[in-house]
């Protein structure tokens, strides 16, 4: 399996060039060799019946009259038995080798070898000469009575011919006759070394054709994969390039995020600091201030009821600058898991509304990314800020999950027919719109849904910084 694995390795490393090459050469040779062979066989075939029926007629004409006395005979007479030896001192010994002659019982009566005579050697080739068929071929020399043929060390041509009774078709014996087939097989040899080289005159411009056409295709399909492995590389750069800028837009959104963060920290702070501040003075002051008394020359004082107003209004005015200022500034989220971001959210709506809020928060352990921390705040914030100024605090319910590298926040109310606007909690303005834009920062989804009854908020965002991956 080995080698077998390393003609495959090497096949697919190959071009289409030089595997075209391969196969063509395997083919034509595979071809030339089939066709040669077949060439020659046919030939071999048609030479050697020709030369089987050419030595017949010779056996039929030298030998055929010696042998006739077997028609009444089992054996040959001493007489026509030294003619017959004498008929291989002529001419004919420089064709005919060895003759045997068969009786149709197998067993012979006449041999170059005349050791064999009175053996018996079955044969088919006797069983069809007897039958009047005249064959040939060039013979292995590996049975037994072939020991004087091997000795020859010359290729012989086995001729098996019918003796026919003279002036009918009765065959009375068979003659078996080795010629010297070096001329025939010098001729066959000729003829295979010509035929394949027919071949290959006519299959070589057709190789050479089809090379050249291939070459061309070949060279056409490296540049098309050249082309377009350089078209790969330029997407690549680019598909690198426009990773890069996502990552930079990213980063410069999650900055904005808390940029903008701090800007509202830093305004809720100057609120707490500067008017607050000032105003709770000046409802101090306001409550200090006494009555003017009718009958003094001093400056008019302010009524007891002007002043009663003065201080509700300042009042009013710093209600709503204090819970501003709470809005704008976020407690102290630094080293809180996600859990434990979204119950501080919670805890802080409980503890500024007085209202009870259900939560299902799951085994949220991870620790965000102080943007996504804040957005998780925001987001549980926002949406109870809702349900309390729209549903009066009417079964507000948070429920939270993390599954596939996503995080899921619910938030919802159950509703509320009359539900006027809480004087502890004023809504701000920056609500819904501002979240929106903070959970698409995240490249997450934020839906609201109207319930029968109450309202869904939720919030779908990835746990991890986009930024980073």
């Amino acid at each position: 399996m080995q080698p077998l694995h390393r003609i495959r390795s090497i096949w697919r490393r190959a071009t289409l060039l030089q595997q075209f090459l391969a196969a063509a050469t395997v083919t034509i040779c595979v071809s030339m060799a089939v066709l040669t062979y077949s060439v020659s066989t046919r030939l071999e075939s048609s030479i050697m019946q020709a030369a089987a029926e050419e030595g017949a007629l010779l056996v039929g004409h030298f030998i055929g009259p010696h042998v006739q006395e077997l028609a009444s005979s089992d054996v040959l007479s001493p007489q026509n038995v030294e003619r017959l030896d004498a008929m291989l001192q002529t001419v004919l010994n420089e064709r005919v080798k060895v003759i045997k002659i068969w009786m149709k019982d197998g067993r012979l009566v006449y041999a170059t070898n005349n050791k064999l005579i009175g053996e018996k050697f079955p044969s088919d080739h006797l069983d069809k000469a007897f039958g009047g068929r005249v064959s040939g071929s060039f013979d292995d020399l590996d049975d037994d009575e072939n020991t004087y043929e091997r000795e020859l060390k010359v290729p012989l041509i086995e001729i098996y011919a019918p003796f026919y009774r003279t002036g009918t078709r009765e065959v009375i014996a068979v003659g078996e006759v080795y010629n010297d087939g070096s001329r025939l097989l010098g001729e066959l040899s000729h003829i295979r070394t010509v035929t394949a080289g027919i071949v290959g005159a006519v299959t070589a411009p057709m190789m050479l054709l089809l090379f050249l056409i291939v070459r061309r295709a070949s060279a056409i399909v490296a540049a098309h994969g050249a082309a377009l492995s350089r078209k790969v590389d330029e997407a690549k750069a680019l598909a690198d390039q426009n990773d890069q800028l996502r990552r930079e837009a990213d980063e410069a959104r999650l900055d904005a995020i808390q940029s903008n963060e701090g800007l509202l920290g830093q305004i809720g702070q100057d609120l707490h600091d500067g008017p607050i501040q000032l105003l709770s003075i000046l409802t101090l002051k306001l409550s200090e201030m006494k009555p003017a008394d009718s009958g003094s020359t001093a400056l008019p004082m302010v009524t007891g009821s002007a002043t009663g107003g003065l201080a509700d209004l300042t009042a009013a005015a710093l209600s709503d600058l204090r819970d501003l200022s709470i809005g704008l500034v976020l407690p102290q989220l630094e080293g809180l898991n996600a859990r434990e971001t979204l119950l501080l959210a919670v805890r802080q709506h409980e503890a500024l509304t007085g209202t009870r809020v259900l939560t299902e928060i799951g085994d949220l352990t991870f620790f965000p990314p102080p943007p996504l921390r804040t957005c998780l705040f925001r987001i549980v914030q926002e949406g109870l800020n809702n349900a309390y100024y729209y549903a009066s605090g009417q079964g507000q319910h948070v429920s939270a999950s993390g599954s596939a590298g996503q995080i899921t926040i619910v938030v919802r109310d159950s509703g509320s027919a009359d539900a006027p606007a809480s004087p502890r909690l004023r809504k701000t303005g920056l609500g819904l719109p501002g979240l929106h834009r903070r959970v698409q920062g995240f490249r997450g989804s934020l839906e609201i849904a109207q319930l029968s009854p109450g309202t869904e908020l939720r919030a779908t965002l990835p746990m991890g910084d986009p930024a980073g991956g």
